[in-house]
């Protein structure tokens, strides 16, 4: 859009503050490469490393969706499985209770630590009830080569396979001190019981019928799509009896028991469900024909409930399993090496939001079952509760006192890099439905950057590098800002603008000369979306 388009219109400066100030170092402020910790080993507990009866698969309070998070650089992978693991009930319910904060004495990087303060700056803030607010999970970003050494800020990097190096890196930080440990206890740690299940792989002799059985731990089910159209199908296909054996002998199985070579039936079951499963769906397959990596876009069907006791192993008796639907993260795109990552999720108070990135808009459960999903996020539903009570969905602002009312607050002088003098129009009265809804006025001084991104992408972060010097000390943690016109419908992004126009407390205008920088700036006014 030309930029004299825009000088006959005028802007608020809408700023959402989220967060905390970080005054003292945490974890995840260590460099990247740590210092070697010397922890001394800890006797094993005689029962589990973590008793499954503390979590709860129900939210305590009925509050809405949180805030988006920016995308920095290519970071949708890792925003679309922290949006999942966010509104994870049972482990956002422990962090919330501070489960973790109690007991952990890591000195460097814990990702237990990082995930805590992430799902607090989510759902205990009272700024992240805010509508249309966004933060910067900078923990992860910063620390992304710790979670491993093949990831690299800013390239196209798969989400699954990051949800997987996260859940292993939170399990490492839980089970740290411990030495090394069995299958069996390592089972009973923290993640495990949230995630964790077993499969059980049998082996039977189809001249004997003896069997043989042995066990893994699994964190996810990843399930192939060449022959399934659905969820329940692809699980079939999961749990098919593989067949050993032919008429060629060298082919044939081993029995230990008849001790000879037979034919012998393999197959794949689920042993122990777990809290919270997690379905990934093999979108990304190899192409022999064609020697490259493709994606397969046709349609899976998945329901809001899944029963699980078809798929588990007979010894265990299992009649019913009912899994409930609560996350759905979608891959956009037709490429293995491109596209990108967002996700459905279920607010803690049964409403479905669409978080992509920084945007957050609520949806209908029929757009979130129409997706090419995928991962799919279940709870289990063995112990229903009664729903928690409900919160409101915005703190209450407070009264200014009376002196103040109508008063026009001083401001300091603003620092220049240029001599600039500027005269204030006389301001104008204004219709009531124009009037900006001021929360709260922010004095700021020297201003030496301002960053403008194309109009596709309407919050625009101003941190690290992108930062004025004075930008948080002086109004603490701002992760998003965006500019509206006065009737809320465009927004300005061109680099190559004349003139923006900030509207000030008292309804008047100030003109900021340059695309790129402010220099008289007097103050910020922070409103509502709405």
């Amino acid at each position: 859009m030309a930029s004299d388009n825009y000088k006959s219109k005028s802007y608020n400066l809408v700023i959402y503050v989220i967060g905390v100030k970080y005054n003292k170092q945490r974890h995840y402020d260590q460099p990247t490469k740590p210092p070697v910790e010397n922890i001394q080993t800890l006797p094993l507990p005689k029962g589990p490393l973590f008793e499954r009866s503390q979590l709860t698969s129900r939210w305590k309070v009925a509050r809405t969706i949180g805030p988006g998070f920016v995308n920095g650089q290519n970071t949708c992978f890792l925003n679309s499985v922290l949006e999942c693991l966010t509104y994870t009930p049972s482990l956002a319910q422990y962090f919330l209770n501070k489960g973790h904060r109690k007991h952990c004495t890591l000195k460097r990087f814990c990702a237990m630590c990082a995930m805590d303060d992430h799902v607090h700056r989510c759902l205990e803030e009272p700024k992240s009830l805010v509508k249309g607010a966004a933060i910067l999970p900078r923990a992860f970003t910063t620390n992304l080569r710790l979670f491993s050494p093949t990831l690299r800020l800013g390239r196209q990097e798969d989400a699954h396979e990051f949800m997987m190096f996260l859940l292993d890196s939170m399990h490492k930080s839980t089970i740290q001190g411990y030495g090394k440990l069995d299958a069996k206890t390592e089972r009973t740690a923290f993640i495990y019981q949230i995630f964790g299940g077993q499969l059980q792989s049998q082996l039977r002799c189809h001249s004997c019928n003896a069997k043989s059985n042995t066990f893994d731990n699994f964190l996810d089910l990843s399930v192939d799509l060449q022959q399934a159209n659905s969820v329940q199908r692809a699980l079939e296909n999961f749990i098919k009896v593989d067949m050993i054996g032919g008429s060629d002998p060298d082919t044939k199985y081993r029995c230990d028991s008849c001790k000879q070579k037979v034919n012998a039936g393999k197959q794949m079951t689920i042993h122990e469900l777990p809290s919270m499963l997690c379905v990934h769906l093999k979108r990304f397959t190899f192409d022999m024909m064609r020697g490259y990596m493709r994606k397969v876009t046709k349609d899976i069907q998945y329901t809001e409930t899944l029963d699980m006791a078809p798929y588990v192993s007979k010894e265990t008796n299992c009649k019913s399993a009912i899994y409930r639907l609560y996350a759905v993260l979608v891959h956009l795109g037709y490429g293995c090496d491109s596209g990108h990552y967002f996700a459905y999720v279920k607010a803690p108070d049964g409403k479905w939001f669409r978080m992509d990135d920084e945007d957050v808009t609520p949806v209908s459960l029929k757009e979130v079952l129409s997706q090419q999903a995928y991962m799919l996020f279940y709870t289990s539903d063995k112990s229903p509760a009664p729903a928690p009570p409900p919160m409101n969905d915005a703190p209450k602002k407070p009264t200014p006192p009376e002196t103040e009312r109508g008063t026009k607050r001083p401001v300091k002088e603003i620092d220049s890099p240029t001599t600039t003098t500027t005269t204030q129009p006389p301001e104008k009265k204004k219709k009531p439905t124009e009037d900006a809804k001021v929360v709260a006025t922010v004095e700021q001084d020297g201003y030496s950057t301002w960053v403008v991104e194309p109009s596709n992408k309407p919050f625009r972060s101003l941190r690290g590098d992108l930062s004025p010097p004075t930008f948080a000390a002086a109004i603490s943690d701002i992760s998003a800002w965006h500019i509206q016109d006065l009737e809320g419908s465009d927004r300005t992004t061109s680099a190559h603008s004349d003139a923006w126009h900030v509207q000030d407390n008292h309804g008047s205008h100030r003109s900021q000369m340059g695309a790129k920088s402010i220099r008289l700036l007097n103050r910020w006014t922070i409103a509502p979306m709405n």
